[in-house]
């Protein structure tokens, strides 16, 4: 079902042409707006979807497909006022497994091309020290540590499903640079840090080390990962709030929040680190239990988690249906699997079906559209992380169904 869909969906995208995204944006608007008021009377509980996870699975892989640009890098977003940006290192890296995962369980050839096409382009742009440029595909840019280790996801990945020694050594080169930059407590700061302070998000980079350690064998890269979340649970506080983000002159949005979360957790796991597996739940299950109180999620939190902005940050929500999903898995708590499957179909009902084709299956950086998170643009991370939460679904239920059939 999921592959007839999917090519389908991509063989009927194209291109849009400039003064035809006036009107879709008027449309758009008034859509969340009508849509945002009748929400607000319904409870979460009673959402339904006439879209199936498998349908729109293969539009948000579709729409990545649709972002990739000639070169083989990946779109940051496709905004509604100037249609798709140039190609994003960062999240070309991380969308890599993505793609690998979808074209490995659904069969989907176009998903793998598409990784492979990725793969070779990051090759193409990495410094030879080893680090990766921030920002878009041709501003002038300075290494940066935390694209680095978003793009060090997709290289040992490449490199576990590929045997490639041309990725395989880029992989080990990213992850000495990134070892070379970290402070002696686990951090990451000064130069190549994002204004130059340290942020708890950075477990993402711990993550992706974690990563390498064990495709590598290299037990140099998992101490430094645990070094890193180690560092980052010193900023946890009893309420489950974690200090530390540190972005000057933005809002704590949801999106870095579960950064944090999702980065510790998946480092946790990978180094057998259950003592960290329990610390993180607890922020975890405190969005849990915000999102089942208020059925929704603030797009952005004071420190705390004493109040947060009325917007819904879409990537959020989707970051933390995979890590729901991931606890459900780790400890079969079935509280995980509903709160995530609730989140899943709020978040299907948002894809966009028709329209543009930066429209079509995109995740919006805001709901509604206008919100303070990315406005107005699909955003190519909010796809991968609704990708990701579907098939953490999808394999949720084949195990619950396999379990039932046996007993």
């Amino acid at each position: 079902m999921t592959g007839r869909i999917y090519k389908a969906t991509v063989e009927a995208s194209g291109l849009i042409r400039g003064p035809q995204r006036v009107p879709y944006l008027l449309y758009r608007v008034a859509q969340d707006s009508l849509r945002r008021r009748f929400e607000l009377r319904h409870l979460y509980s009673y959402t339904s979807t006439h879209r199936p996870t498998d349908r729109a699975l293969a539009e948000l892989i579709a729409w990545i497909i649709r972002a990739q640009r000639t070169e083989g890098g990946i779109a940051a977003y496709y905004s509604v006022l100037t249609g798709y940006s140039e190609s994003y290192a960062e999240v070309t890296g991380y969308i890599i497994p993505t793609l690998y995962d979808f074209a490995r369980t659904h069969h989907a050839e176009d998903a793998l091309q598409a990784a492979d096409r990725a793969t070779e382009w990051l090759l193409s742009i990495q410094f030879s020290s080893g680090a990766f440029a921030g920002g878009l595909h041709g501003e002038v840019a300075q290494p940066s540590i935390f694209n680095t280790g978003q793009i060090l996801q997709g290289l040992v990945r490449a490199w576990k499903e590929t045997g490639s020694a041309k990725t395989r050594d880029a992989a080990l080169a990213a992850g000495d640079w990134l070892l070379m930059m970290q402070q002696q407590n686990g951090s990451w700061s000064g130069k190549g840090a994002y204004q130059g302070g340290a942020h708890t998000y950075y477990s993402m980079v711990a993550w992706a080390l974690a990563q390498l350690a064990e495709q590598s064998g290299e037990e140099r890269y998992g101490l430094a990962s645990e070094k890193n979340i180690d560092w980052v649970l010193s900023h946890l506080k009893p309420n489950g709030w974690i200090d530390g983000i540190n972005l000057q002159g933005h809002p704590n949005y949801l999106h870095f929040v579960a950064y944090i979360i999702q980065g510790v957790l998946e480092c946790a796991l990978l180094r057998h680190r259950r003592d960290a597996v329990e610390a993180i739940a607890i922020p975890a299950w405190v969005l849990l239990r915000k999102f089942e109180n208020r059925k929704d999620l603030p797009g952005a939190f004071e420190n705390d988690f004493t109040s947060g902005q009325r917007f819904t940050c879409l990537t959020g929500n989707a970051q933390m249906s995979c890590t729901w999903l991931r606890l459900f898995e780790v400890t079969g708590d079935l509280r995980y699997l509903n709160a995530a499957l609730k989140i899943d179909e709020l978040l299907k009902e948002r894809l966009p079906m028709s329209g543009a084709s930066g429209a079509r299956g995109g995740v919006s950086g805001s709901y509604p559209i206008w919100g303070a998170y990315q406005p107005f643009r699909y955003i190519s991370w909010g796809c991968k992380f609704l990708a990701d939460a579907l098939m953490l679904e999808e394999h949720a239920m084949q195990k619950i169904e396999a379990a039932e059939c046996a007993s």
